[in-house]
């Protein structure tokens, strides 16, 4: 059973511009934050020079440019290190090509193994960069938790610049700079970029100090910036981070290049995917470009990935797209197992707050996966983890109304290692013996923090609409909202009392279920509900039905009408 939830803002902005629905319009954006007038304005309107902050606003951005430079002019060899997500690829394609194309001597760009290495800086890599006398390890997407391996680079004669968007757990880190946007003492405007963001962001300053030094290029690093915003918004999306402020301009603006990317690895993806350059949004990144770049470093390790993105042979990009492609595949079977094990498990402890379980030798690359597919199902906090050669290693999922990184910040001692966001985390547990530890003391916590209705699922609904709204109007309005993701959901109506002139099953397996809705005063509208073919059956054409539901275009024989996307139903409340 799912709660339905009707936003109702305090506070509406003036709008200060015409908009189709205007009074809709305001409500919108005030259900996403969005009031101020400077803040509607760059919701509205993206503007890629006045709504991009000064990279040098990181406190630690001159440091991190002036020693990059002095790398760059001793031809020092330089590590970039990354994770094995999207977001790590993307971020350490994007440094890699942005040292490059200065003169940085790239020794080599390194993405330790999921399975074998783990997560972050690990001290056998750290030892071995000690050994080939490398002089700077730039990381990405990771090293905030890295201290005892930062500290031992810095002894081995490494300057270390740690560049990423991590929890910042108590204590000095000591690396040579820190760009982490959620560290508590920096300043900088806006703090949920991700990692690929803050790549951006480095490789945008240094192209200004390297314009400063030699103003007569400045035409060559404009444009040569633009075009790594394709990876920018390939991690924006993939990443979760909240689409707003910079990270909605980032990805505005990193559409329009993806669509016409140079780029031939993601040329050769987008073909073997089906997609269609022009036509790619943020759903294509979110669905078909992430899920495959993620497949690397899941299924195996994610070199494939990393060097599809730096790729500049057509050959071999289409075997790296086709190899990705297989990957994918693989990960979706192994994922529907392991699901599956975890789900009978999982159905043990219902009457738990927090789910916590362990199968023998899952992909600790798909443990993640798992967890959200759990949290959908049973919404409540989940962890998953795999009993591995290096012992218990998994990953966890959280409901909004549980912060999981500080959940686990009160348990240090259960953990060979831990890290993550307020609801995503990574872990590596001691011993067989803290799994019931950590069960047990999870659930404490949140028996003290979550209430009941905290279980329930939420459906939030934007605003109540009539079906004579339905039309190309309110499509156009809708648009302006876009991209959708998180921080940005797509808009979504309450119907009420909308009378069921048809109801029937499509799709292969009857699975989705097709409607024709009418208001009784003439307006008829058509929709869809994926997956909702089995509770049609229940459905008594003429009774009164009150629906939620998105309003999308349908595409027919050159024609275009808006029609409803059914999230749920329930007989109408009168």
């Amino acid at each position: 059973m799912r709660v339905w939830k009707v936003l109702e803002p305090e506070q509406r902005p003036v709008l200060n511009r015409s908009l189709p629905f205007p009074q809709l319009a305001a409500t919108l954006l005030a259900n996403r934050a969005i009031i101020e007038p400077s803040a509607v304005e760059e919701y509205l309107n993206p503007d890629y020079a006045k709504h991009l902050h000064d990279p040098y606003l990181f406190q630690d951005m001159r440091r991190v440019v002036d020693r990059i430079f002095i790398a760059m002019a001793a031809k020092q060899p330089v590590v970039v290190y990354g994770d094995y997500d999207a977001d790590g690829v993307c971020s350490s394609a994007l440094m890699a090509l942005t040292l490059q194309e200065l003169g940085a001597n790239v020794l080599e760009v390194y993405l330790p193994h999921r399975e074998t290495e783990g997560y972050g800086l690990n001290r056998a890599a750290v030892e071995r960069f000690i050994g080939l006398g490398v002089n700077l390890l730039i990381t990405l997407d990771c090293g905030t938790t890295n201290r005892d391996e930062v500290q031992l680079a810095t002894e081995g004669g490494i300057d270390v610049i740690v560049i990423d968007h991590h929890h910042v757990p108590d204590g000095t880190l000591g690396a040579f700079a820190l760009l982490n946007p959620k560290h508590p003492q920096e300043t900088y405007p806006w703090p949920t970029l991700s990692s690929v963001g803050l790549a951006f962001k480095t490789a945008q300053a240094l192209f200004q100090e390297r314009i400063v030094r030699h103003p007569e290029e400045a035409s060559r690093w404009s444009t040569f910036e633009k075009w790594l915003l394709d990876s920018v918004a390939i991690a924006t999306v993939t990443d979760l981070v909240p689409l707003q402020g910079e990270n909605r301009t980032l990805l505005k603006y990193g559409l329009v290049v993806l669509n016409k990317t140079k780029r031939v690895g993601l040329r050769a993806l987008v073909e073997i995917m089906g997609g269609t350059l022009g036509k790619l949004d943020a759903y294509s990144i979110g669905f078909q470009i992430g899920p495959r770049l993620n497949a690397a470093g899941r299924m195996n390790d994610a070199s494939a990935a990393l060097e599809l993105m730096m790729c500049t042979d057509e050959d071999r990009a289409r075997t790296l797209a086709q190899a990705l492609e297989d990957e994918n595949r693989n990960r979706q079977a192994m994922t529907e197992r392991m699901a599956t094990e975890a789900r009978q498990q999982a159905e043990q402890y219902l009457s738990d707050r927090v789910l916590v379980v362990v199968g023998d030798n899952w992909s600790v690359g798909l443990v993640g996966l798992v967890a959200s597919r759990l949290l959908e199902q049973f919404h409540r906090p989940v962890l998953v983890g795999s009993r591995t050669a290096r012992g218990i290693v998994g990953s966890g999922r959280s409901i909004s109304a549980f912060n999981i990184i500080e959940s686990l910040h009160t348990m240090p001692d259960l953990f060979v290692k831990f890290g993550g966001h307020a609801q995503a985390c990574g872990f590596t547990l001691k011993n067989e013996a803290a799994i019931s530890e950590l069960r047990a003391r999870l659930n404490i916590l949140a028996h003290q923090k979550l209430k009941d209705d905290d279980l329930l699922p939420v459906l939030t609904i934007d605003e109540s609409l009539m079906l004579k709204d339905v039309q190309g109007e309110l499509l156009e309005l809708i648009r302006l909202f876009e991209p959708f993701g998180m921080g940005n959901p797509k808009p979504k109506f309450l119907f009420n009392a909308v009378k069921a002139v048809s109801a029937s099953r499509v799709g292969i397996k009857g699975q989705h279920l097709r409607l024709t809705l009418s208001d009784g005063e003439g307006t008829v509208r058509q929709a869809i509900g994926f997956n909702h073919g089995q509770r049609g059956d229940a459905i008594e054409l003429g009774s009164l039905l009150d629906v939620v539901a998105e309003v999308v275009a349908n595409e027919w024989h050159g024609r275009v009408e808006a029609q409803l996307k059914v999230l749920d139903f329930r007989p109408a409340v009168l």
